[in-house]
């Protein structure tokens, strides 16, 4: 009987170890929800449709420029002449004018209004970006606590098993009272844990499904509690390239803040140009007409006039250089942060997999080493003490395996997400590669 109560703790051991080797050199299993849900998803988000807005608004404002900022106005009047003589007339007058651009401007403005909507394309895409980086750490997060409400479940049922098992032994005087109550202590352990996981997956589980309508439940995606999780992120390297650096250099050829923020100094410039222009003053051109006298006389003519240049203008110009230069600075800060967090990124996920190493390695031990307390209680070599102080450790070994194993694969995943290897934005292109 004693054998009896050990067996249902070795055979889950035996289990995962049969399953780490065996599933070792498999390909990484697919933890991302599909990705046509995922757009479906990201595109509903306030912020992704925020910045959709913006595109119209730059739109509309691109095609202001390129209108040009001069209205044709009509204007008329009426005149009463009075001579000395006491005769009276009645006289009227018509006139339309208009401001004419300087070929120069037109086609600045034209430059810098294909600018403005070229901005807003990259803040839709880079505003995507952000809230799909959000929606994998939530996504992460939700897995983590399904998967550990997971096994503390299977954890707890086990050891319920193995407190049946120990109370028919002590009904059959083959126990002591004292080894009841060690394992109804254990028992009662692992049941406050595995409700306090279940509370906290339900809770992190109800928030991302509030905030991401339409996501499958991550739960739906878990592996059964026996078998291990492999995680293993793809090397970026050819041609003898370090890996890491290849990676960072994907990130960065197709970067959307990187983008947004050369787009943004491209069109500061262009308005300093812009503005430069500005200091020759735009002309008005006009007709009019006149009916004098009474009908007597009719005048028709042309005029023109031009404002001269003042201080002013030339104080905003001087002000839309250092706007310019302003936004050089920005950019040259931008880039830096950019590569920065590249690099962190791509150093984040190495240091997922060597953990991740390092956390199945400290399993295996852990594992054994509750096997052969096991096989010890059972031949009467060791106490219950040990043999449940084993599992427990056996358990905590567990729980930081898959929780490095998580870890890593949400690693892989910014690292794909930053190098856009997944979860593209509608129009960017088919990405290399889906998860």
């Amino acid at each position: 009987m004693r054998r009896a109560t050990v067996r249902c703790l070795t055979v889950l051991a035996c289990a995962v170890s049969l399953a780490c080797g065996a599933r070792a050199q498999e390909m990484p299993r697919a933890v991302l929800p599909p990705p046509a849900t995922v757009q479906e998803v990201l595109v509903q988000l306030p912020q992704v449709r925020a910045a959709g807005a913006g595109l119209a608004l730059a739109q509309a404002r691109g095609e202001r420029l390129r209108a040009g900022p001069h209205d044709w106005v009509a204007k008329a009047g009426a005149n009463q002449r009075r001579e000395q003589g006491g005769t009276r007339y009645a006289e009227t007058e018509l006139g339309l004018e208009t401001g004419m651009r300087w070929p120069g401007k037109v086609a600045a403005d034209h430059q810098l209004g294909a600018a403005v909507e070229q901005v807003a394309v990259l803040a839709q895409a880079d505003a995507w970006h952000e809230a799909a980086r959000t929606l994998l750490a939530d996504w992460f997060e939700a897995l983590r606590a399904a998967r550990t409400d997971q096994l503390l479940q299977a954890q707890e049922a086990l050891m319920a098993r193995t407190l049946a098992a120990t109370q028919r032994r002590v009904d059959l005087g083959e126990a002591a009272t004292l080894e009841l109550l060690a394992t109804q202590a254990e028992h009662a352990r692992v049941k406050a844990q595995a409700a306090r996981a279940a509370a906290q997956a339900m809770l992190v589980r109800q928030s991302l499904l509030r905030r991401y309508p339409g996501l499958p439940d991550p739960a739906s995606l878990l592996p059964p509690a026996d078998a291990p999780w492999p995680a293993e992120v793809p090397e970026g390297g050819t041609d003898g390239q370090d890996p890491a650096a290849a990676w960072v250099a994907r990130i960065l050829e197709d970067n959307h803040e990187l983008e947004l923020a050369e787009a943004q100094a491209g069109q500061t410039r262009l308005q300093a140009e812009r503005m430069q222009l500005e200091r020759t003053p735009d002309p008005t051109v006009g007709v009019r007409a006149t009916r004098e006298r009474g009908g007597q006389e009719h005048v028709l003519g042309v005029y023109v006039s031009l404002p001269l240049g003042s201080a002013g203008r030339r104080a905003d110009a001087q002000a839309a250089l250092a706007q310019a230069d302003v936004a050089q600075q920005e950019l040259a800060r931008t880039r830096q942060r950019v590569e920065a967090e590249a690099w962190r990124v791509v150093g984040e996920a190495a240091q997922a997999r060597a953990t991740l190493a390092q956390q199945r390695q400290a399993l295996a031990y852990s594992e054994k080493s509750a096997a052969l307390q096991a096989r010890a209680y059972a031949l009467g070599e060791s106490g219950l003490g040990d043999w449940l102080l084993a599992q427990r450790g056996a358990l905590d070994a567990r729980l930081a395996a898959e929780t490095a194993a998580l870890e890593a694969q949400q690693a892989q995943a910014r690292v794909l997400l930053d190098a856009h290897r997944i979860w593209t934005p509608p129009g960017h292109g088919t990405p290399h590669a889906e998860h």
